[in-house]
């Protein structure tokens, strides 16, 4: 009881369908050259997710009531162009009160981002804005970090500035 699963992962930020011209077409040069397109979609942007979790065991049902409650996605607060990230090679660190508990390698979960892409945007239409996550992973064992209240929660990759985030009690100001 009060424990939730950590949740280390990856958004991607939708850019605007003209972001991926030449800088000389779009007319605005950085925009043009931060934008890299995954699956046929234009991507803008990453971002480090916290996407925090009730412990449950289900699997083959949407766990919405454990996955979205208020307060369940920590954000990192500045998007890291999409073009200077390398996501094939990107690890993402998770550190409870300053252990490390988890290294998420994003080359080896089960769709990478392209892939992931195309399968959504072939039945959602995604929008400027959107973050699509990449998704979470276990540990060897199959379980997941876990944290509480009163727990400093970090997430580390490279480029990225950490999200640091300390939890609170479901109902208490934050």
């Amino acid at each position: 009881p009060g424990e939730v699963w950590v949740g280390p992962t990856l958004g991607l930020v939708i850019g605007n369908s003209e972001s991926n011209l030449t800088p000389a077409q779009a007319g605005r040069p950085q925009a043009a050259m931060d934008t890299i397109v995954f699956g046929g979609v234009p991507v803008a942007g990453c971002v480090l997710l916290n996407d925090l979790s009730l412990p449950h065991t289900s699997y083959y049902r949407p766990a919405i009531r454990f996955r979205n409650r208020d307060g369940f996605l920590a954000c990192g607060a500045q998007p890291v162009p999409a073009a200077a990230v390398d996501l094939a090679a990107l690890h993402i660190e998770a550190w409870v009160n300053g252990a490390l508990v988890q290294t998420v390698d994003l080359a080896t979960l089960v769709r990478d981002a392209a892939a992931l892409l195309a399968d959504v945007n072939a039945f959602m239409t995604l929008q400027p804005g959107d973050v699509l996550l990449l998704g979470t992973d276990c540990l060897p064992d199959g379980s997941r970090p876990l944290a509480r209240a009163g727990d400093a929660v970090e997430l580390r990759a490279p480029g990225f500035a950490p999200l640091v985030n300390r939890l609170v009690e479901e109902g208490a100001a934050s």
